[in-house]
């Protein structure tokens, strides 16, 4: 955590450093002012709902997902000592998994496959038995159709599961967002509708994996050209790819 003061406000970073969620409750050294929690991945920001003034201190709990985190803003000022009224997160609850297949098409230009392959489940590009998978780097969109029976007026998220290295969710022709960062969730809630949607995800690797497969080629065969020659034939690959599950969730 870190701390930061100016003209009346105070900033709190806080940061999880486990790989795993945590609630944590947190003794801030201010008083006289109500805390506001911004998330710095969604931009989202919201005045706590929970906290209390304590011995010149401010006390609340907060939750963070693994290796998240959030800042602490506290700029109002307030007499009271005390809210009590929900919780300063929200809880997330898992709607629906989208399963099945997936078409997938990779780009030609960056020695990929010329037509759109079938993945029957989502897996690592590196475990692929076509080369042209195995040492891809680039972009590759995952695209499916999907029935949505599910609840409104509440905010609806997808979650991708776990994405190397990050990921442009699109429903319905919709940009719902960037995912970068573990959890892997995107807001679809103005994009999704009752019935059937469309869902396009396109993901993005580093140039690794094409580095370690050029390092195999002749020159004149390669695909990447750098003007520092990097030593990759025994550099392992990296994962890469959608490696699901993909999940509706809705928070509450």
């Amino acid at each position: 955590w870190t701390h930061r003061a100016a003209n009346g406000t105070d900033i709190y970073f806080v940061s999880n450093q486990k790989d795993s969620a945590r609630t944590i409750h947190l003794s801030l050294r201010v008083s006289g002012r109500i805390p506001e929690i911004w998330n710095p991945v969604t931009a989202e920001t919201f005045l706590a709902k929970t906290w209390q003034i304590k011995n010149g201190r401010t006390e609340l709990p907060v939750s963070l997902d693994q290796n998240a985190s959030l800042f602490i803003v506290l700029q109002q000022s307030t007499k009271l000592t005390a809210s009590s009224s929900g919780k300063n997160w929200k809880e997330i609850k898992q709607l629906q998994t989208i399963d099945g297949s997936w078409k997938v098409q990779f780009n030609p230009s960056l020695g990929g496959p010329k037509e759109a392959v079938t993945f029957n489940s989502l897996t690592d590009w590196t475990q692929h038995a076509d080369s042209a998978i195995r040492y891809y780097s680039g972009t590759a969109v995952y695209s499916k159709t999907f029935n949505y029976h599910g609840q409104k007026g509440k905010s609806v998220w997808l979650n991708i599961g776990t994405v190397n290295n990050l990921a442009q969710v699109f429903v319905n022709g919709k940009n719902c967002g960037v995912a970068w960062t573990a959890p892997y969730r995107v807001d679809i809630s103005k994009a999704v509708k009752e019935g059937k949607n469309t869902l396009q995800i396109e993901v993005v690797n580093t140039w690794n994996n094409r580095l370690v497969g050029d390092s195999h080629l002749p020159k004149e065969k390669r695909i990447t050209y750098t003007a520092y020659p990097f030593k990759m034939e025994d550099k392992p690959l990296l994962p890469a790819g959608l490696l699901g599950s993909v999940v509706i969730e809705v928070a509450q």
